[in-house]
């Protein structure tokens, strides 16, 4: 097959580059970057990956200009306790957070990141 049944990265287009590394490290309970933080290169703050196993979560801002969040959601984070993870991104005050919807197999909720981008979490039950 020519095409890996894999997908390499998921692209979150941001405006602010460092709002936004600094959210998704902190939701995904990531120390902060001090490299990224130290680092003033424009060529640096374009792009920013974050290693989710084999697929990266991938911010780019080299087309912040033409930025239009999506109003559903792109991709989700897994978890396998959503009322955990619920509570714990309450805590860090998150905008826009839905309440918790289950199905049969499924239960998740939705927020939005600085950029406005809509990101869900999800608990798979099978």
């Amino acid at each position: 097959m020519p095409v890996k049944h894999q997908i390499g990265g998921v692209f979150v287009i941001v405006r602010n580059m460092p709002r936004a590394v600094a959210w998704y490290r902190d939701i995904l309970g990531l120390e902060p970057d001090e490299a990224f933080v130290k680092n003033t290169a424009e060529d640096c703050r374009t792009i920013y990956s974050i290693s989710m196993g084999k697929t990266d979560l991938i911010l780019d801002s080299m087309h912040r200009e033409t930025l239009t969040p999506s109003p559903n959601h792109l991709f989700f984070f897994e978890t396998d306790d959503i009322k955990r993870t619920y509570d714990y991104v309450k805590q860090k005050n998150a905008r826009g957070v839905s309440e918790i919807e289950g199905h049969v197999d499924v239960s998740f909720f939705e927020v939005m990141d600085p950029e406005g981008n809509k990101v869900m979490f999800c608990e798979t039950k099978s």
